[in-house]
């Protein structure tokens, strides 16, 4: 089937610039650059309707505005604002111009400015949109305007824990894909959850996931030559992208992906012939969409230098407060399982690139593990069974008015974008929970209009 529309031909937005400090937690210096936002306000009503608000990503902002097409179709029902921002070091974006990427200005890309970022630009969105509560204010000083964080990825957890550093600047997050809780002693599980989802949509009755594991091992014991004997011509990584964007469509959310890519991939490891060619014939078909690619490198770690749009600032991110990945292999991508020893491996390359190493536990100390979320408030994670990453929530503790909601049959933060008619009922019915929350933080009638107005 072909690709979803995009939302950036569908709704055109308005492109906004807000000035933020470099940085936000120094004294000493007012230095400001702008931070790019998208908005999109053809559905409010008047100055009182609801803001949704998108943390961005690590990308620029135009791309998660496009993938994003559910948030459209929430706000046409809800009446509301959409605002879509930019992180810092991304897109337009750039503290330092041109210079932004040298070691030393990188050194203000962090979570915490980030959320800073978000956090002023909430402030502002009176003066910036337009808009006002539908609340009476309790600091008529202060107005704010009634806004949702939304977020998928890392965005959603960086909307995750903007509710739990500034909870007095929304009133709520939704939080899809968003693994809060990926730090020390998860590496097994992780392995574990993209076996299970070549297991389960790989076909039916398939044995994929075994197919996969022997066809890994024979090529963790080959040698450089077997490997290109094979085929497997050293360049570009292989990673988990296949059970995480196991999409029902095409997609170029993360290159250009078939629809059901684990599926597809699981043909070619179950077909006949020797492991190490029907390996390659999988790899080709997830990192090799286009066939513009000569080469797969399964050797390329997550700090190597690559080239795209987003390799400096995710590298650096992941060199200091979010070593995420890779944590599953010794060279493979997220398959098989590691040893541990890439762990060094990993601080070492960070050292010789961003002169950084790693800080393993920092996030966890700054803003909790999962079963601390119990002490935030209005907070719904939403996670679908086929990404791995839904692991990075299963410790949150639900209750009151945090919750957990995992959509069957569902990829990664599958629930943001654009409604399919291939979607699996569990992410329309995730989709429906999410309206449903949303409505009641932000008090609306089902047509959309605040409840104590619809006498």
């Amino acid at each position: 089937m072909a690709e979803q529309p995009g939302a950036l031909h569908l709704y055109p937005p308005s492109r906004g610039r807000f000035a933020v400090p470099r940085d936000h937690f120094r004294f000493t210096s007012a230095a400001q650059f702008d931070l790019t936002y998208l908005s999109y306000d053809a559905f409010a009503r008047d100055a009182r309707s609801p803001v949704l608000f998108y943390a961005g990503n690590e990308g620029a902002v135009e791309l998660f505005y496009n993938n994003s097409g559910a948030l459209f179709t929430l706000a046409s029902r809800l009446g509301a604002r959409l605002l879509f921002a930019e992180h810092r070091y991304y897109g337009s974006s750039l503290p330092f111009g041109a210079a932004s990427f040298t070691p030393a200005n990188l050194s203000l890309l962090s979570v915490e400015q980030a959320l800073a970022d978000y956090a002023a630009l909430l402030l502002a969105l009176p003066a910036e949109l337009g808009c006002r509560s539908a609340r009476p204010s309790v600091d008529p000083s202060r107005p704010l305007c009634d806004t949702v964080l939304f977020g998928g990825s890392y965005g959603g957890m960086l909307a995750a824990w903007h509710r739990v550093r500034y909870p007095h600047l929304s009133l709520g997050a939704v939080a899809s894909g968003a693994p809060v809780d990926f730090y020390d002693g998860v590496q097994s599980r992780f392995a574990a959850a993209v076996n299970r989802t070549f297991a389960v949509y790989g076909g039916k009755g398939s044995g994929c996931s075994s197919a996969l594991q022997a066809a890994l091992a024979a090529a963790d014991a080959a040698t450089p030559s077997q490997l290109v004997a094979a085929g497997i011509r050293p360049c570009d990584p292989m990673g988990g992208d296949a059970a995480m964007l196991d999409y029902p469509y095409q997609s170029r959310f993360v290159g250009l992906l078939p629809p059901n890519p684990v599926r597809r991939a699981c043909g070619d490891l179950l077909a006949p012939g020797e492991p190490l060619r029907r390996l390659h014939s999988a790899v080709l078909r997830l990192v090799n969409g286009t066939g513009a690619l000569r080469c797969v490198d399964l050797r390329a770690e997550l700090v190597g230098g690559r080239p795209g749009w987003w390799a400096d600032g995710s590298d650096l991110g992941a060199c200091t407060e979010l070593p995420l990945e890779p944590i599953t292999s010794d060279g493979f991508g997220f398959y098989p399982e590691a040893s541990g020893k890439q762990a060094a491996q990993l601080a070492d390359r960070c050292a010789d690139r961003f002169g950084v190493r790693p800080r393993p536990g920092w996030m966890g100390l700054a803003f909790g593990h999962g079963a601390d979320y119990r002490h935030h408030s209005n907070l719904l994670f939403v996670e679908n069974d086929k990404d791995p990453w839904q692991i990075g929530t299963e410790s949150v503790a639900s209750g009151g008015s945090v919750r957990r909601f995992v959509a069957a049959g569902g990829a990664h933060h599958q629930d943001l974008r654009f409604p399919s008619p291939l979607d699996a009922p569990g992410v329309s019915a995730a989709r429906r929970v999410v309206e449903e929350t949303v409505r009641g933080w932000l008090e609306l009638n089902p047509r959309g209009s605040p409840a104590r107005d619809a006498a």
